[in-house]
């Protein structure tokens, strides 16, 4: 089904959990290209807003973290780069992260960037109904894969790939045809 794409586990760490005011401070893109190649992109990212204390104690960036890193706006040309015409995975992607993109690149006055498709493994687990809760560690954990460090973009994003391949291979006959076939399948 994915054979043929660029496919990117994505993952972003926030100062908070409002769109709207609070900011991007971590991204990362793990996967492989279409020839198969491995695709790294991770970076800090200055928010230009200090990061509160409850939310540090989560993703454990601090204001002293990012101080030196460079702002959304200058890392949009490459993350636009390599998500054009990728199928990004992502947990609660939809709801969260892509929102959160969305508003940085308005912030940055570009346009979003357009991958060939969006995979949330939340909302495949919900339509699965896989039991227990479907949070990206409860999940990673019904499915062996291991999170020594949750919260981290780069990890995240990883670890969101890998449970799609082994939601993947727990459920195949949810997965035959086309990468549209899949999003038609489940979509609202």
């Amino acid at each position: 089904m994915l054979t043929g794409y660029r496919v990117l586990g994505f993952d972003l760490e926030t100062t908070g959990f409002s769109h709207r005011s609070d900011r991007i401070v971590q991204f990362a893109f793990i996967g492989s290209d279409v020839d198969g190649s491995h695709i790294n992109l991770q970076s800090l990212v200055n928010p230009r807003v200090r990061i509160p204390a409850e939310t540090t104690k989560v993703h454990g960036i601090t204001d002293d973290d990012v101080r030196e890193a460079s702002d959304f706006s200058q890392h949009i040309a490459e993350i636009s780069s390599i998500m054009e015409d990728s199928v990004i995975v992502g947990h609660n992607v939809l709801q969260f992260d892509w929102r959160f993109l969305e508003m940085e690149c308005m912030r940055a006055g570009v346009e979003t960037p357009r991958p060939r498709a969006i995979i949330d493994t939340l909302v495949l687990a919900r339509r699965l109904r896989i039991p227990g809760r479907h949070t990206l560690g409860h999940l990673c954990h019904r499915f062996g894969i291991a999170m020594e460090r949750s919260h981290q973009a780069d990890v995240d994003a990883g670890a969101t790939l890998l449970l799609l391949w082994r939601i993947m291979q727990a459920y195949p006959s949810k997965f035959r045809g086309s990468v549209d076939d899949l999003l038609d399948s489940f979509s609202d």
